[in-house]
C-alpha cells in the first residue's frame, strides 16, 4: 500500500477514535452539570443532530471546494471545539447552553467532514481500493464505538472529564497531521470545477436540485437509497435491545452487556469480512444477502428467550448492517461522477438518519401497545425487511448490474 493510502488511513482511524470517545465524553460533562435525560441525549448525538442542522446544504457547498482544505478544516474546528470543552470543564463555571452550543458545533463540523471524506476516498484510491479503504474505515469506526467509551470512562474516573475531552481533541490533531502529510505528497489531482456565480452561498438551491436529479436519474441509486432508508426506519427496532435484556428477559447488568458487546463484536467483524465477502459476491447480490440476513436476525430477536440467543441474534444483526454499508457506500462512491459526490452522500445521509428516529418512536409506541412488550416490535421490523428487500431484489435490484455507471432511467 502507497505511503499516502497509509497516512490517510491511519489519521482517519485516529480521528474516527475521537468520535468513540465523544459518544461518551460530552454527555458526562453535561451529566455533571445536569441530571437532564434530554440534554445528555442531545449531547450524545452529535452527528445526528448536525445532519439536521446543516445535512442538506453541506453538499453543494463542499462540491464547490476542494475536498482536502474541507477536511483539514474540519479537524482544526473539532480539535479547537474539544479543547474549548476541555478549559471549561476544568475551570467548572461552565452554562449547560454552552457546552451544547459547542457539541452542535462539533457535530456540524462533522458533517462537513463526512461528506468531504467521501470525496477524498474517491480520489486517493481506485476501483477495488474503495471497498479496501472504506472496509478500514468502518473497522476503525466499529472499534471506537467498543472501546472508546470504555476508555473515556476510565480517564474520566481517574485523570477527570477535563483530561478525557483533551486526549479527544488530540485524535483531530492526529487526523490533522496525516491529512497535511498526504496533501503535500500532492497524489490528489481535483478536477477542475467551474466557478458558479453567486458566490459560495449563491445558486445552493441549483446545486442541491442538480444532485437529486442525478440520484433520481440513475435508477439503481434511487432503488438502493429507498431500501436503505426503509432499513433504517425498521432497523431502529435494535435500540429496544437494552430494554428487551433487561425488562422482558429480566437479565443481570453482566449480561445485558454482553449482548451490547456482542453486537460491537459483530460490527468489527462484518467490518474485516466486507471486503473478503465482495470479491466472492458481486455488489448488488450481496446487499440483497446482507439485508435478508438483518431480517431474519430480527425475527430472531423477537422469539429470543435467553441471553445467548439475543447475544448472536444481536451480534450477526449488526454484522450483516456493516457488510451492506461499506459495500453500498463503496459503490455509490464509484458511481456518483466526484463533482456530484457531496450532494449525493448527504442527501442521502440526511434521509437515512432521519429515519431513524422515526422509526425509534415507531418502535418504542408498538412496544407500549403491546403492553410493554418489545417482541412484536422486533418480529415485525424483521418481516418488513424482509418484504422490501424481497421486493427490491425481485423488482429491481436483480436487473442491474453494479459496473454500469450510466445514469439512466432504466437498465435492461
Amino acid at each position: 500500500m502507497p505511503v499516502a493510502h497509509r497516512l490517510f488511513l491511519g489519521g482517519q482511524s485516529a480521528s474516527l477514535l475521537g468520535d468513540g470517545f465523544a459518544v461518551l465524553a460530552v454527555p458526562l460533562l453535561v451529566l455533571r452539570l445536569t441530571h437532564d435525560p434530554l440534554a445528555a441525549g442531545l449531547a450524545a448525538a452529535l452527528r445526528g443532530v448536525g445532519y439536521l442542522l446543516v445535512g442538506l446544504p453541506t453538499g453543494p457547498i463542499v462540491d464547490r471546494l476542494n475536498p482536502w482544505t474541507v477536511l483539514v478544516a474540519m479537524d482544526v474546528v473539532r480539535a479547537g471545539v474539544f479543547v474549548a470543552l476541555s478549559v471549561l470543564a476544568w475551570l467548572g463555571t461552565v452554562r449547560l447552553w454552552v457546552i451544547l452550543a459547542l457539541a452542535f458545533l462539533a457535530g456540524a463540523a462533522t458533517v462537513f467532514f463526512d461528506a468531504a471524506l467521501a470525496v477524498a476516498v474517491k480520489d486517493l484510491f481506485r476501483n477495488e481500493g474503495l471497498l479496501r479503504a472504506n472496509s478500514v474505515l468502518e473497522t476503525a469506526a466499529q472499534t471506537s464505538l467498543v472501546i472508546g467509551p470504555v476508555i473515556v470512562g476510565m480517564l474520566a474516573a481517574t485523570l477527570g472529564i477535563a483530561s478525557a475531552l483533551l486526549i479527544n481533541a488530540a485524535t483531530f490533531v492526529v487526523s490533522l497531521l496525516s491529512l497535511s502529510a498526504v496533501t503535500r505528497r500532492g497524489d490528489m489531482v481535483r478536477p477542475h470545477r467551474p466557478t458558479r456565480r453567486g458566490g459560495m452561498i449563491g445558486g445552493l438551491g441549483t446545486d442541491f436540485m442538480e444532485g437529486l436529479r442525478y440520484l433520481i436519474a440513475f435508477r439503481p441509486l434511487l432503488v438502493l437509497t429507498v431500501i436503505q432508508t426503509m432499513l433504517n426506519l425498521c432497523l431502529a427496532a435494535d435500540t429496544l435491545i437494552i430494554f428487551f435484556a433487561r425488562v422482558t428477559l429480566d437479565l443481570p447488568m453482566p449480561q445485558v452487556s454482553a449482548v451490547v458487546a456482542g453486537g460491537g463484536i459483530g460490527g468489527i467483524a462484518g467490518a474485516v469480512m466486507a471486503t473478503w465477502l465482495a470479491a466472492r459476491i458481486r455488489a448488488l447480490p450481496l446487499i440483497a444477502l446482507g439485508i435478508a440476513v438483518a431480517a431474519v436476525s430480527l425475527l430472531a430477536m423477537g422469539v429470543s428467550t435467553s441471553w445467548w440467543s439475543l447475544l448472536v441474534a444481536n451480534g450477526v444483526q449488526v454484522w450483516a448492517v456493516i457488510v451492506v454499508s461499506i459495500v453500498n457506500r463503496s459503490t455509490r462512491q464509484a458511481w456518483v461522477p466526484r463533482d456530484l459526490l457531496g450532494r449525493v452522500t448527504t442527501t442521502g445521509r440526511a434521509l437515512f438518519i432521519t429515519a431513524t428516529p422515526i422509526g425509534t418512536v415507531i418502535a418504542g409506541a408498538t412496544t407500549r401497545t403491546f403492553g410493554n412488550d418489545p417482541r412484536p416490535a422486533f418480529l415485525g421490523a424483521g418481516a418488513l425487511i424482509a418484504v422490501i428487500i424481497g421486493v427490491g431484489w425481485l423488482a429491481a435490484l436483480r436487473r442491474y448490474d453494479a459496473s454500469d455507471t450510466r445514469p439512466q432511467k432504466s437498465i435492461t
